[in-house]
């Protein structure tokens, strides 16, 4: 089997978009959880991406912190 080596920039930039992931889905979560107990923060959303983001979000938590 081949060894698949990478340089040390494409290691920096793809450990760079882990964290920014790991970010995002935390991100998510905030902003999930502030359209769940507060009715009036969805005004400005479509009512699709709402519920989309707190089921994505969801399904996230149960999959655990490594997705």
């Amino acid at each position: 089997m081949t060894e698949i080596r990478l340089t040390p920039k494409a290691q920096r930039e793809m450990e760079e978009r882990w964290k920014l992931q790991r970010r995002a889905v935390e991100l998510l979560d905030i902003i999930s959880t502030e359209f769940r107990s507060d009715p009036m923060s969805v005004q400005c959303f479509d009512l699709r991406i709402v519920d989309e983001s707190i089921k994505v979000s969801a399904r996230l938590r149960t999959l655990g912190p490594e997705f």
